[in-house]
């Protein structure tokens, strides 16, 4: 056999039996069938058999930048850098939070997973989300139901894709504690967000919590100024600082998790999904 008919007959046992088997196995014996819930769970994994994430090349050399950071070596911090994930080019929305901690799985270095992207394994954050409209509510149904795996890394990030969302944080370097990092170590790592946004290119720049706000737009605000505008249908983008040569849409957001405030982020985001 050619080589161009070898790989066309491994691109048919892979993308197309491969699946089936799947499906096949996921289903017993039984003469009724299967739930709804068992339908969508093996679906999902027929196609992340099919859809395999393939990061653009420049911003994969960007996250290997990220990797290499010398502040990190520096400090002994064992944590893995968490980068980004979801739609890497052109999302209209980009979802930019602080800085992650121990608790995103993916920044263990003994983690079994292949992706590093912000609250892996945290199913609450991603909850909030699918009440805001932002991740399939049926998923997120699943993964409580049975528990996040390691799997899921790749259904949550499908559905980021499917909903237009690409999801990163400023700071990249993981740290074992839950508080914010310095504003100082923020603007030190703000070159770096800026090549990253004009890699990815959002239409819009969703912002959770204060201090991403406050260093791209340059000026302080107070979240319920913010909230009010969004009550009384006067919510409106906010104008980035230049960022490499570039402004950007701010949207503004309260943080949805630990010290910040859920059910109001939950309306703001309900808000942009449905104005823009």
């Amino acid at each position: 056999m050619s080589d161009a008919l070898s790989r066309r007959h491994d691109s048919f046992l892979i993308f197309f039996l491969f699946p089936s088997f799947l499906l096949f196995l996921s289903f017993p014996p039984v003469t009724s069938p299967p739930s709804p819930m068992a339908r969508f769970r093996v679906l999902s994994l027929v196609h992340i058999c099919i859809m395999k994430v393939v990061i653009p090349t420049k911003l994969q050399a960007l996250y290997d930048r990220i990797d290499a950071c010398e502040r990190c070596q520096a400090e002994g911090n064992a944590l893995r850098h968490v980068l980004g994930g979801g739609k890497f080019h052109k999302p209209k929305f980009f979802f930019l939070f602080i800085n992650p901690t121990h608790k995103n799985r993916s920044s263990n270095a003994d983690y079994a997973g292949e992706r590093r992207y912000p609250f892996v394994g945290v199913r609450h954050l991603y909850k909030g989300l699918a009440e805001g409209g932002f991740i399939d509510r049926a998923l997120m149904a699943d993964i409580y139901e049975r528990g996040w795996q390691v799997a899921d890394e790749h259904r949550i990030e499908e559905s980021l894709r499917r909903h237009d969302v690409y999801i990163s944080n400023f700071v990249k370097c993981a740290q074992p504690n839950p508080k914010n990092p310095k504003r100082s170590i923020m603007r030190a790592d703000l070159p770096l967000l800026a090549e990253e946004l004009s890699l990815v290119r959002p239409q819009y720049v969703v912002t959770f919590g204060l201090p991403p706000l406050e260093l791209l737009t340059g000026n302080t605000h107070l979240m319920r100024d913010i909230l009010r505008t969004a009550r009384i249908s006067k919510y409106a983008p906010l104008i980035s600082i230049p960022l490499n040569g570039k402004r950007y849409e701010i949207l503004p957001c309260y943080y949805p998790f630990g010290h910040g405030n859920e059910p109001k982020a939950h309306k703001i985001l309900t808000y942009i999904r449905e104005h823009f």
